[in-house]
């Protein structure tokens, strides 16, 4: 091994530590050291830089801890160093001593602290610096302006305080700045903001205060801006309209904004993402808004915003009507209720009193009528329930779509013929039908022996949400009685987790996008719906996929509706599904969602492991829950990686890090007690 210069180990499954000679017997001294990616634990050897020719150290993705040894830091002809996502510890010295060989620098997700040595400063070959993912505390050392090559800063995730420093500014080729979830605090300096360079500036999630700098630039390369949760006051500047590069998005949502929107952000045309939500904008979204022909997602709630949208933004408030809530003055135009374009603030404020006077009576009238409606449903309830009342006489009840009648469904589907039978749950059994090109519908038939088909019937009527499948009609025939709804043409989640062959790939895209509609879905059923509405069913053969992979909540025959008297209301009997029940939740508890909060839970584990809530692999008795606490109790990063589906594993680190905080939310949800609502899962699950 005298001759050794390349050891080149990565992504394999070795164990065991290195061994702390490694590099003292080489006659020429080790080149390169590449080890990621592998289960190695243990100390690094201190002499890797025997010889002073180390030019590329690898450890990433590993179980090594302790410090880094004084010879390594020391090493002059190292110039890229990757230890990131290990276990290493203490706090870097701070005499650490020049090194201007330093090009790469990679620490993050490991356990230092202390403070960032300001010694870094003249590191002047530095092009990359990542301490993200750490606990170190304490200022932004000023002195980092002076690394002039530096491209990347990554300190995001640690318990960093104080100002940003301005002289971040001086750093002319800076293409990416991630102070991210720190406490900072202070204003944003405006050398940063008009940064030419810079193509990524990630400075949510901390405490900044003070007006954001209207100091943007037509000549910015900046592709992403995220400045959301601080305590930034004031207006939303005018110059931000002239970043015509930026296209992934901009995010300055739970702030404390406050004036109209810029009519300039119209020129954004490439922006895909906009997130103003939660601050205090007020007035009308400007027209010019409809020239941001890109828009994919835009969230603009809990604001104070009026007026009607621009035109072309009808079709994204039909398709994530969450991200338009919290503006009691805003229209929403549609074709059946067509907002007045011709309504001036003079009008609006003279007829103030008026609306109030009318608001008032209008509350107290649906007041009568909702007492009214809660009679009836209990007495129509009872009926139900009663031993000797038929449901005869509801032989031909009918709503279905126009041209479409129970004769034209039992053609379609040949009599209720198996080969048209795509499901089968203990609520009813589920008909694919085609009765023309493009008229797809799904046919839910129910025994009415049941007397979940009402409830049903009730809450598919009640909902309207992107993320809950659509009821299009029922008809009732003698004992048995059919849901009509939108097919779904990609199946449920489960089919597509467990069912297809070969396995359908799944990108972090996709799953996350699996993971905020399933929680957004439950969200409105439990915090929009009045009264709240709890599924009690939750799983992924629960959740069924439209043609892009848009997940919608089905099959509510064991929903709850929770008036006021069921509030302290518990169940006696096991409700749900074994796997997706909440030990606590299966007997004897109250009537909340937190079962469905446990239930999605699950779901989201099923979604990062593929692998089934129950698996003979768990051992007797244990589910997917159990199984994962149990293997988190002593895991590192490489072995929690391995618990997941293989395919994350070959993800861009960024999304694997997003499936790593995806399965901490998937834990949070599966506890004992659970604390997480779904406000606070949404808002985790959105973009930052």
């Amino acid at each position: 091994m005298s001759s050794l210069r390349d050891l080149l180990l990565a992504f394999n499954n070795f164990t065991g530590e290195l061994p702390q000679d490694l590099g003292l017997n080489t006659t020429h001294g080790l080149v390169r050291v590449d080890v990621m990616g592998n289960h190695f634990h243990g100390t690094i050897p201190p002499g890797l830089c025997t010889g002073g020719q180390l030019a590329i150290l690898d450890l990433a993705l590993n179980r090594f801890s302790g410090s880094i040894p004084s010879e390594i830091i020391k090493c002059q002809s190292l110039w890229r160093a990757r230890l990131a996502n290990n276990l290493f510890n203490g706090s870097l010295p701070s005499d650490l001593g020049i090194n201007t060989s330093w090009s790469y620098v990679e620490l993050g997700g490991n356990q230092f602290e202390g403070r960032v040595p300001s010694v870094l400063g003249p590191w002047r070959n530095l092009t990359v610096l990542d301490l993200s993912r750490n606990s170190f505390s304490g200022p932004i050392p000023p002195e980092l302006g002076a690394l002039t090559l530096l491209g990347n800063l990554n300190l995001s995730s640690n318990k960093l305080s104080g100002p940003i420093p301005h002289e971040l500014g001086s750093c002319k080729r800076l293409v990416r700045l991630d102070l991210q979830n720190n406490l900072l605090n202070g204003s944003i300096p405006a050398d940063i903001i008009s940064l030419s360079s810079l193509q990524h500036l990630v400075l949510s999630g901390n405490k900044l205060s003070g007006e954001i700098p209207d100091a943007f630039t037509s000549t910015q390369g900046l592709l992403e801006l995220q400045l959301g949760d601080n305590s930034l006051k004031g207006a939303i500047p005018w110059s931000l309209g002239k970043l015509q590069f930026i296209s992934q998005i901009i995010n300055i949502s739970s702030n404390m904004l406050s004036g109209t929107i810029p009519s300039s952000l119209g020129n954004l045309r490439i922006l895909e993402m906009l997130d103003l939500s939660e601050n205090s904008l007020s007035g009308p979204i400007p027209p010019q808004l409809n020239n941001m022909i890109s828009l994919s997602a835009v969230n603009v709630s809990f604001n104070q915003l009026s007026g009607l949208l621009p035109a072309g933004w009808a079709k994204l408030a039909e398709r994530s009507p969450e991200g338009f809530l919290g503006n009691p003055q805003l229209c929403i135009q549609s074709e059946n209720a067509p907002c007045s374009k011709n309504q001036s603030r003079r009008r609006i404020r003279r007829n103030t009193r008026i609306i109030i006077a009318l608001l008032l009576s209008a509350l107290s009238v649906m007041a009568s009528g909702l007492c009214a409606i809660h009679y009836m449903v209990k007495r129509s309830r009872r009926r139900l329930l009663a031993k000797h009342v038929s449901v005869r006489g509801l032989d031909t009840t009918e709503e279905l779509p126009e041209d479409l009648t129970y004769d034209d469904i039992l053609r379609a589907t040949d009599n209720w013929s198996e080969k048209y039978v795509i499901g089968r749950g203990r609520h009813g059994t589920v008909y694919r039908t085609e009765l023309a090109p493009g008229r797809r519908w799904a046919v839910k038939m129910v025994d009415l022996s049941q007397i979940k088909f009402p409830i049903e019937m009730k809450i598919l009527n009640m909902v309207k949400h992107r993320n809950i499948v659509k009821m299009e009609g029922y008809c009732i025939r003698g004992n048995f009685g059919v849901i009509l709804s939108e097919y779904m043409p990609e199946g449920t989640l489960f089919e597509l987790l467990h069912g297809r062959k070969p396995q359908v790939a799944l990108d972090w895209k996709v799953r996350h996008q699996i993971a905020l509609g399933a929680v957004q879905g439950l969200s409105y059923l439990h915090h929009d719906c009045v009264p709240m509405i709890v599924h009690r069913d939750v799983k992924s053969r629960n959740i069924l996929m439209d043609a892009d992979l848009v997940p919608k909540i089905t099959d509510f025959g064991m929903g709850k509706i929770v008036g006021d008297e069921d509030a302290d209301a518990t169940v006696s009997v096991v409700v749900g599904t074994l796997g997706y029940i909440a030990p606590e939740h299966g007997y004897n508890t109250r009537l909340t969602e937190k079962s469905d909060v446990y239930s999605y839970g699950v779901v989201l584990l099923e979604l990062l492991c593929r692998k089934m809530p129950i698996d003979p692999a768990f051992g007797d008795g244990v589910d997917i829950v159990a199984w994962m606490r149990l293997n988190l109790k002593h895991a590192d990063y490489c072995s929690v990686m391995s618990f997941l589906d293989e395919e994350i594993m070959y993800w861009p680190e960024d999304e694997k890090a997003k499936a790593l905080d995806l399965l901490e939310l998937a834990i949070s949800c599966t506890q004992v007690h659970v604390v997480t609502n779904q406000t606070e899962i949404c808002g985790r699950l959105r973009p930052s």
